[in-house]
């Protein structure tokens, strides 16, 4: 329960970068965190729950939240969760009670049980937002949304987000030697860059450039690739790079007045195109408004149903191709016998 505890106060100083602690409060934190380095799991009671009462005060700021000292207290919450009440967004929950709030928001929906201090402490970030998975269930996303909407004002590192964003799986995709040029190529590749796989599909339909539909050949192929090596779908997937390069160039005859003659380029382009795992908790923490946060949170719904629905039919696909391999091991026994 300690280190749970400790896991949940080294979370929130590392989401609140720019909070200014005093001396007393920076002195408590180091020997607080010394204490677990040296081994000791049991560190001074008062200590531990002056240092975390000072952090709540500093990161959420509530009143009703500093009522009781078991919000991030070192002893374990209690077993009994209070039931959610309607909040004033209309679309994310509040908890009325601390112990409940935090057990709903990110810090313990994301702890993972089998932690030790070795890896607490490992990549000097105390690897609490290494913990999150990229899609997150729908309650933990709105409580998550919740906390990021009241501490909007606080902001996350920069190397914390690139660490995530290198942990993302992405997926390759090209095309060589189009007869286009580079320059009107990029116009077409501009609708999609930066846009999820669904949305950019359906910014190249409407579309009038010719060569948007090889474009978004390119982006259904390569989405393909996706889910035959991880199984992801086109809704968890966003299209991190699309742009249009340099071909070889053919050299043609250019005839001008005057018995002059010139020389002109038939221009090719190639595509590069990289499809990355959409990050849900960091698309949410990176939305300045609550209805850019009701707009991923509707993403991630799309993206769990139809996941589900996907590992349903790959489910079922498997369990019609063993049926199937069975009656052929059975028909060839058949044959066997009867040639016998």
């Amino acid at each position: 329960a300690s280190l749970i505890a400790t896991h949940d106060l080294m979370h929130t100083i590392e989401l609140t970068p720019s909070l200014h602690l005093p001396l007393s409060s920076r002195c408590r934190f180091s020997s607080f965190r010394n204490a677990l380095l040296q081994g000791n799991q049991h560190p001074p009671s008062t200590m531990a729950q002056a240092l975390t009462r000072r952090m709540s005060r500093l990161a959420i700021g509530s009143r009703q939240f500093l009522s009781t000292q078991c919000a991030w207290s070192i002893r374990a919450p209690a077993a009994s969760t209070p039931s959610p009440s309607p909040s004033p967004l209309g679309l994310f929950q509040k908890f009325n009670h601390p112990a409940g709030l935090q057990q709903r928001c990110l810090f313990s929906s994301v702890i993972r049980p089998e932690f030790d201090k070795k890896s607490l402490f490992a990549n000097n970030d105390f690897g609490a937002t290494s913990a999150m998975s990229p899609m997150i269930p729908l309650s933990a996303a709105e409580n998550f949304a919740a906390f990021v909407h009241a501490n909007k004002h606080q902001k996350v590192k920069p190397f914390i987000l690139a660490r995530r964003r290198k942990a993302l799986r992405t997926y390759v995709g090209n095309e060589k030697n189009i007869r286009h040029s580079p320059w009107r190529m990029n116009l077409v590749c501009q609708f999609a860059a930066g846009l999820t796989v669904p949305e950019a599909l359906r910014q190249l339909m409407f579309c009038q450039k010719s060569k948007a539909p090889l474009v978004a050949k390119v982006i259904r192929r390569t989405s393909n690739l996706a889910d035959i090596r991880h199984g992801l779908q086109p809704s968890q997937l966003e299209v991190a790079e699309c742009f249009a390069t340099h071909g070889s160039h053919l050299k043609r005859i250019k005839i001008m007045g005057r018995g002059r003659s010139g020389k002109k380029h038939r221009r090719h382009s190639h595509i590069r195109l990289v499809l990355r795992e959409i990050d849900f908790p960091t698309k949410l923490l990176q939305a300045e408004t609550v209805n850019q946060k009701r707009k991923w949170l509707g993403n991630l719904r799309i993206a769990q149903e139809d996941y589900e629905k996907a590992r349903v039919d790959k489910e079922e696909l498997a369990e019609l191709e063993a049926m199937a391999a069975e009656l052929e091991e059975e028909a060839r026994r058949k044959k066997e016998e009867e040639e016998k």
